[in-house]
């Protein structure tokens, strides 16, 4: 699996937990938007890593 697929599972997979999250707990807008915001904030670092793979392969 190339590190693209990767990511893009590992993306598809937090954004379900949160989404089942969101139907399970009753969770305030502010602790929703905390979640929104951590899963967004993984999936730079994600990007941001995959890029550094590309750049170390040049």
């Amino acid at each position: 699996m190339s590190r693209v697929s990767e990511v893009t599972n590992l993306q598809q997979q937090r954004i379900k937990e949160m989404q089942d999250r969101f139907k399970k707990e009753e969770l305030s807008d502010e602790m929703k938007m905390q979640l929104m915001v951590q899963n967004m904030t993984q999936t730079l670092n994600d990007i941001s890593h995959t890029l550094a793979i590309i750049a170390d392969r040049k």
